[in-house]
């Protein structure tokens, strides 16, 4: 693996969600009104442009092609895998921070184990683009059947479990894990819908979940970079309560979340100050975007393309950051809740780049050869 999480190095990555499209899994239920209804989610096309610009409409036409065999509705998940790989390569993303949910490689509690995203890791390897695994995280979608997430002590003895052979079986293939996700906002995710338990609602909870995990790493994958990921809210941050656990600290931005006319990056300089005096450690800007939609709500590309322009050129010119991950890569047919969730790919739903995309792509190059201070 060529890809190193902190060196001289600064990384541009990008967040992938829907991972059970590269695992050949059925999507999750779209939410309508949480807490309420849920409906099944109708999947579709998703096709890549070739290298002339143009778009693979029929499987095994042109360079990269559509995710779904028109026969039985089924993935291809290792063209398709291979296809977003060599695409990402061309254009210069050296990582993917990926969700590895605990219900794929154990669907109900106790019951056996597969992995399916071994295709995935391969491919990623190959191409040589970077892995960053995400592991334990608990919403309500990447639950086994049986999980306790109403009684924590038995909730981490089976988190503990999993994810031991989790980490175990991808030894050395995955450059680094991300343990749970934004645990200073677990409250607001089940308040959201996004986590169902108990625990979530505790702030008791957070110790052992996040010890047991570093403890999986640590053991099962010695030597490998242990992030954890702090969604910036706007309150103050224990900083150092989180970097117990971890030796990369993330911060996650959403400058426009609760403003579409904030299209500018401009809480990072602050904030990395404060995490990076208060820990010392390396910093990534783990998770940041822009929706680009509902319009209604005032969201568009050209906001969009705005937000990735300021995020690029914020992150690289701040040496203390080592590497940005853009959220997310792509939008999928799965619908979350509020709607600006469903519309911070910088694909559509059918891979046609949005102009964020662009903007992402034109900074890389910049930094690269040197047009951005560092």
């Amino acid at each position: 693996m060529t890809f190193t999480m902190v060196g001289e190095r600064f990384n541009f990555g990008v967040d992938i969600d829907d991972m059970w499209r590269f695992a050949g899994l059925p999507d999750p239920p779209s939410v309508v009104i949480p807490f309420l209804a849920y409906r099944p989610t109708r999947n579709g096309r998703f096709g890549l442009p070739n290298e002339r610009g143009k778009r693979a409409h029929r499987y095994g036409e042109g360079n990269f092609t559509d995710s779904l065999v028109y026969r039985e509705n089924r993935h291809d998940t290792r063209k398709l895998t291979r296809s977003v790989a060599a695409f990402l390569k061309a254009n210069g993303i050296d990582y993917v921070r990926c969700w590895f949910p605990w219900n794929f490689f154990e669907p109900e509690i106790g019951s056996g184990f597969c992995f399916p995203l071994d295709y995935f890791v391969e491919e990623m390897n190959d191409a040589g683009i970077g892995l960053v695994a995400v592991i334990g995280d608990g919403y309500k979608r990447f639950m086994p059947l049986g999980t306790a997430s109403g009684n924590i002590e038995e909730y981490v003895e089976q988190l503990y479990r999993s994810s031991s052979k989790i980490v175990r079986h991808y030894k050395g293939r995955v450059d680094a894990w991300q343990i749970e996700n934004e645990p200073n906002a677990w409250l607001g995710h089940a308040m959201a819908d996004w986590r169902a338990g108990s625990i979530w609602l505790r702030e008791s909870s957070k110790e052992p979940i996040l010890s047991a995990l570093h403890e999986v790493v640590a053991k099962e994958a010695p030597g490998a970079p242990i992030a954890i990921n702090i969604d910036y809210i706007g309150l103050r941050t224990d900083w150092k309560r989180y970097a117990k656990y971890c030796n990369v600290l993330g911060i996650d931005f959403y400058q426009g979340y609760a403003n579409p006319f904030h299209t500018r990056l401009s809480a990072a300089r602050r904030i990395v100050d404060e995490a990076h005096a208060a820990t010392h450690m390396p910093v990534y800007i783990m998770e940041t975007g822009y929706a680009s939609g509902p319009r209604i709500f005032g969201y568009n590309e050209k906001r969009q393309r705005e937000y990735i322009n300021s995020a690029c050129i914020a992150a690289f010119s701040d040496r203390r950051v080592s590497g940005l991950g853009i959220y997310r890569f792509a939008d999928s047919y799965w619908k979350s809740f509020p709607q600006m969730e469903n519309h911070f790919g910088l694909l559509d739903v059918h891979g046609k780049p949005k102009q964020a995309w662009g903007a992402y792509t034109h900074q890389i190059a910049r930094a690269r050869k040197g047009e951005i201070p560092r």
